[in-house]
């Protein structure tokens, strides 16, 4: 696997935004969290949300991954709580959560939020995760078009986060891939600045991942973000060309 990423801290006074990229002889376990719930409360709620979401995955050898990163997810979302449950500086704090465990035949993904995962496949970027969110409710019940959603004054306003509630359970997934194929996990900043044709565009022509990241980036801010930016890259270098 080939791994790149870029965080931002963008028009914010600071990054709320937090990563996981997977150390050498570490499990390949990818994660991105963007905290809210003020300045610290922000910060505080993705950093424990990422250092608990590893400690589990590493100490525990559960074989069926879906269960391990919903696991992974809830004992984030306990650690998380209790500290807002305690501080009044954090009460109420939250984060998003996806992540992405890879294998060289396929990776198994959750999501906590509006962060997504996308696959692309060389042409494509296909959207696998689904956003916590208001507007996407709407969308799912036929209220508003996906093109309104974009735009919608109410698109920020999550209906799912980790730590904000006593229990959460995490959306899983698993998807085929094959080598040459990326997997990308980002932040709102991201996603929300830069239209899935930019993107594809971008993935295609980048001479490698560390450009993409910074291209992708870049255009996004662009076009207006400014919130805080994640992306997380990793391409299939060892998977069977199909």
């Amino acid at each position: 696997m080939i791994y790149a990423y870029r965080t931002e801290i963008g028009r914010r006074q600071s990054n709320q935004d937090y990563f996981y990229m997977p150390e050498e002889g570490a499990k390949p376990v990818v994660v991105v969290a963007d905290g809210m719930g003020g300045h610290r409360a922000g910060n505080v709620a993705s950093l424990i949300a990422i250092d608990s979401i590893h400690e589990y995955i590493e100490s525990n050898n559960e074989p069926r991954l879906q269960i391990l990163l919903q696991h992974a997810v809830s004992y984030a979302n306990h650690r998380i709580f209790d500290v807002a449950s305690t501080d009044a500086d954090c009460s109420g704090m939250g984060t998003t959560v996806v992540m992405a465990y890879v294998e060289s035949t396929k990776f198994t993904y959750a999501n906590v939020g509006d962060s997504r995962l996308y696959l692309f496949d060389g042409e494509h970027l296909r959207q696998l995760t689904r956003d916590h969110s208001f507007v996407e409710e709407l969308v799912h019940s036929g209220v508003i078009t996906r093109q309104e959603a974009e735009t919608h004054p109410q698109r920020n306003i999550l209906t799912r986060a980790v730590g904000t509630a006593q229990f959460v359970k995490a959306d899983t997934g698993v998807s085929k891939w094959k080598r040459g194929d990326i997997i990308m996990l980002c932040s709102d900043g991201l996603h929300g600045s830069i239209s899935r044709q930019e993107a594809e565009e971008i993935l295609k022509t980048s001479a490698d991942l560390l450009e993409a990241c910074d291209r992708l980036t870049e255009t996004a801010l662009a076009n207006g973000s400014t919130d805080n930016i994640t992306v997380a890259l990793v391409r299939n270098e060892g998977g069977e060309l199909l």
